[in-house]
């Protein structure tokens, strides 16, 4: 039996849609694969240890703000010298070190320091220099923020010089606003 040349047209024609759509897929699946294995979508390593100064660079209960920053990569460029956050480090009676983000747990203002609290101008939320959430009765206002100012993992590391002046080091990490728990931010 010979094929008419009809039946052979519709095969040509199934063979032409069958490409086409293969071809389609490919368009739209090559980048479609290209996102999910892109490294901006892979989540965030944990956070390191940032060198910010010595011990010696803070004086006692008085709030010093700093920046920390480091490189960025993304898929195609190296953005060097990228801030990372500010945090504020407070030096305790005894040398302890404390870190805080200046961050605001209400809505994500920055949180400034006024020479006797911390306050963040965006709502008000007030803290006090233990960087504790000022209470309403004390404020005689309001206080919006749901939590104490988010504490952050410090390290102390010794200097072989100068054993009496370490390092602090910062390890800085996110935190979700309006929460009355301090949840980390994925």
């Amino acid at each position: 039996m010979q094929p008419t040349p009809e039946h052979s047209r519709r095969t040509w024609m199934k063979w032409a849609t069958h490409a086409l759509g293969g071809l389609w897929a490919m368009i739209v699946g090559i980048p479609a694969v290209g996102y999910l294995l892109d490294p901006r979508n892979r989540p965030a390593a944990a956070g390191v240890f940032k060198r910010v100064g010595r011990l010696s660079d803070l004086a006692e209960n008085v709030p010093q703000s700093v920046v920390l920053r480091d490189i960025r990569r993304d898929a195609w460029t190296l953005h060097p010298n990228d801030v990372l956050g500010r945090v504020w480090l407070v030096r305790r009676p005894g040398g302890k070190v404390e870190a805080f983000t200046t961050i605001c747990p209400h809505l994500g203002g920055s949180i400034n320091f006024d020479g006797k609290q911390f306050v963040c101008p965006l709502h008000g939320a007030t803290f006090n220099l233990a960087c504790k959430r000022v209470s309403e009765t004390e404020l005689g206002k309001p206080n919006p923020a749901p939590r104490d100012m988010d504490s952050l993992e410090i390290q102390l590391v010794a200097d072989p010089g100068q054993d009496d002046d370490p390092f602090i080091e910062v390890k800085y990490e996110n935190f979700v606003q309006g929460h009355a728990d301090k949840v980390k931010k994925a």
